[in-house]
């Protein structure tokens, strides 16, 4: 009845799926499940089948579901969060393992007829993994099969200050050297980010410049405000090939975002959280960051004409962010780039914030640990997803152009049906 064309995939590739041996002109439902960490999330569309009594989802339009336009990938698109995931928890994986999935089909009476499981893997099986842990630098590399020299993509660290894989295990999957470490709240490192020097930010890209298999093109990735700090570290190495900043706001800010640079606080504006706005107990903070970049002085200000005009820029900025006023956040970088020479392209796209990677679940709003309040992040779940997909094209289109283009890695084994453990979270779904 239900078929997939790979139920072994990277996270980024499309699958097709399609139900055969049905009754002609019915209707049939096709859930899909995401077994996350942090429980389960479930998209849906309900689909008539044809005079074969064939369903296949690269053609067909939902008469109803979580998305209504014909889309091949629209259920992991789409996924939501059930009762299983805790209200305001942050469904992500930092270490970059698979996600595992089951579609099931369903008739109109909600009676399962068949169901399958997926598996999509964030990192390509050969990419090695290497742990770092050497003079007070810890991180982990991910190294494309062969010598190389490959050209790196180093992901700043994300603002929770703990190790984040997922980035640099996609783009290793595409073939580049990349490198992603924390800079807080881990053994051995600071407590907080105000205790970080930028200074040791920049000796883990002298690290990754020394590796023998790193050719002499290395970019910067940043989401969120690693994009920030991804534009600082700019200011401090004109040896950089190219950035990209994915709603990254245009300075520091006290007292949640900034850090030390040569021993002393990065001089920075703090923020008026007074102009935050609530809705239901979730907070809007659009306001208060365009407050505080209204109050930018050159001293507290990103120092852009410090930057090698040799360094090109990549900007994704969301319309309907909750938290940065993106229009505004995204035209006010690019505007400090021109002046100072640079190129620099940007990107306004229909989403929130978290613009992360492709089918990663859409979180339009999450429990801030720093502050303890509910954070909005906005977007709509559809455009937000497609979105991200949109995005991941338009950052490796933008590192191939100036990176050099990677090497394409072989096809691996895949499974040809997936097993799936007992659900560690116990869920009832």
């Amino acid at each position: 009845m239900l078929h997939v064309d790979k139920v072994d995939s990277l996270l980024t590739e499309k699958v097709r799926i399609s139900a055969s041996g049905l009754n002609e002109f019915e209707c049939y439902q096709i859930r899909l499940l995401l077994h996350s960490d942090q429980g389960i999330l479930r998209s849906f569309c309900v689909v008539r089948s044809d005079g074969l009594g064939e369903i296949d989802l690269e053609s067909d339009k939902p008469i109803r579901g979580t998305y209504h336009d014909v889309d091949p990938m629209g259920l992991f698109l789409t996924l939501l969060r059930t009762d299983d995931v805790q209200y305001g928890a942050y469904v992500r994986n930092p270490d970059a393992k698979p996600y595992y999935y089951t579609l099931k089909l369903l008739s109109n009476s909600d009676e399962l007829l068949d169901q399958v499981h997926l598996k999509k893997r964030w990192c390509h099986p050969s990419v090695e993994q290497i742990q770092i842990s050497q003079d007070g630098i810890y991180g982990t590399i991910f190294k494309p099969p062969g010598p190389g020299p490959f050209p790196c993509i180093i992901d700043t660290p994300v603002i929770s200050g703990k190790i984040y894989k997922g980035h640099a295990a996609l783009f290793a999957s595409e073939g580049y050297l990349t490198y992603c470490f924390p800079m807080f709240d881990e053994p051995g490192l600071p407590e907080k980010m105000f205790d970080v020097d930028v200074e040791y930010l920049s000796r883990q890209i002298n690290l990754v410049q020394s590796l023998p298999y790193c050719s002499d093109k290395i970019g910067l990735y940043g989401n969120s405000f690693a994009g920030t700090v991804a534009m600082h570290l700019a200011t401090r190495h004109p040896e950089l090939s190219a950035v990209v900043s994915v709603n990254g706001p245009e300075a520091f800010y006290r007292e949640t975002g900034f850090m030390k640079e040569d021993g002393e606080p990065i001089h920075c504006e703090k923020l008026n959280n007074s102009l935050s706005v609530p809705y239901n107990g979730v907070l809007r903070q659009t306001e208060v960051f365009k407050d505080v970049f209204r109050r930018l002085t050159e001293e507290t200000s990103i120092k852009w004409d410090r930057i090698s005009r040799s360094v090109p820029f990549r900007l994704v900025a969301s319309l309907d962010d909750w938290l940065l006023c993106g229009v505004t956040n995204g035209n006010n970088i690019r505007e400090h780039l021109r002046k100072t020479g640079h190129r620099v392209e940007i990107d306004f796209v229909p989403g929130g914030h978290t613009i992360i990677i492709p089918y990663q679940p859409h979180q339009w709003f999450a429990f801030n640990k720093f502050i303890r309040v509910l954070l909005g992040f906005g977007g709509e779940n559809y455009l937000h997803s497609k979105s991200q997909v949109k995005v991941w094209e338009g950052h490796l289109k933008f590192f191939n152009k100036n990176l050099g283009t990677s090497q394409k890695l072989m096809d691996y084994k895949r499974a040809t049906r997936i097993i799936m453990m007992a659900d560690k979270n116990n869920s009832k779904l």
